[in-house]
């Protein structure tokens, strides 16, 4: 019997020239390097909550960051032999780390699975070291609504403002929520936007290649369908 990740995340996408390691080199060169330069530490820790399989992990431990993984399934233990992953069912257990243990929290695609949002939030905070970066991203409930029930263990859509307030009324500080597209040559060329607002005006069965609807045309479903991006740090007590 087919498990959640080969059911959902079929592709192998760990290579350098793959999305993930895109993906987190731009989160990176746009997030975590500043934080790094301002303290001058060169070796700092992330956490990644829900890591699945570990394309992440391994995209960030790239470049020269000590990675940790989290994940409530267990074939998530297998992602990489050299990664710390433990095991953790964030609907309601504490993350186990102790406080302020993490200088960035990564998450992708997982807060739409977790009905409790307060005890993920929280203890993502609790874990996060004071100025520490954290970046949650999730599916756009605007852009998304139509396939979001797709995967039948998302429970939780979310908003821009809707993500941006429960940030907020979780103790986070500075948030930043923005729409994302997940097409990397927009991160380079931010003028080319408008291509994207051409396509996406493009019926929907076009994201696809095959009835199935299992090998999509990426430049049309990611001009359609875009993300929320989320970074927040955690404030120093006075």
């Amino acid at each position: 019997m087919a498990n959640y990740l080969e059911t959902n995340y079929s592709v192998k996408e760990d290579a350098e020239n793959q999305y993930p390691q895109k993906l987190c080199d731009y989160i990176f060169d746009n997030y975590f390097k500043k934080y790094i330069e301002k303290i001058g530490k060169e070796k700092t820790k992330l956490l990644d909550v829900g890591s699945g399989k570990g394309n992440h992990l391994l995209a960030f431990q790239r470049r020269g960051i000590n990675v940790y993984g989290l994940d409530k399934r267990n074939e998530c233990k297998k992602a990489l032999e050299n990664v710390e992953i433990s095991e953790c069912d964030i609907e309601k257990d504490k993350i186990p780390f102790s406080d302020n243990s993490f200088d960035f929290i990564f998450s992708k695609s997982v807060i739409e699975h977790v009905s409790n949002t307060d005890n993920f939030l929280s203890e993502i905070l609790r874990v996060l070291k004071p100025e520490g970066v954290a970046v949650i991203m999730t599916p756009d409930w605007g852009t998304q609504y139509k396939s979001f029930f797709d995967d039948y263990t998302h429970v939780s859509p979310f908003t821009r403002k809707g993500l941006q307030n429960a940030m907020k009324i979780n103790g986070f500080y500075d948030i930043k929520c923005v729409y994302f597209l997940q097409l990397p040559f927009i991160w380079k060329r931010p003028y080319l936007k408008f291509l994207t607002k051409i396509v996406s005006i493009l019926p929907d069965f076009l994201k696809w290649k095959d009835k199935e609807e299992s090998k999509h045309r990426k430049l049309i479903r990611f001009s359609k369908e875009k993300m929320l991006l989320a970074v927040a740090t955690k404030k120093v007590k006075n």
